[in-house]
């Protein structure tokens, strides 16, 4: 895999599923909530985001390191160098 790819999708999962893209689920379930007309709660859509997202972005940086690690050592040194 190339490291370009490879950072890219690194920081592609890492806005959609991190932490950095809180707002951006708070605002797309309460459309989804509202469009269904059910009530807007801010507990459920804190509690999803804490703790759906949070293990998908566990599974995808366990993912990262444990096959791409042995697929690319590189993977390992370019995440390192993103979190900087």
């Amino acid at each position: 895999m190339d490291e370009p790819i490879l950072a890219a999708s690194i920081l592609i999962t890492d806005m959609f599923v991190g932490f950095h893209s809180t707002e951006g689920w708070e605002v797309i379930l309460e459309g989804f909530l509202h469009h269904f007309g059910l009530p807007e709660s801010k507990a459920l859509i804190n509690g999803f985001i804490a703790t759906i997202l949070v293990v998908i972005d566990s599974c995808i940086k366990f993912w990262i390191f444990s096959y791409l690690t042995r697929y690319s050592p590189s993977a390992s040194t370019i995440y390192a160098r993103m979190n900087t």
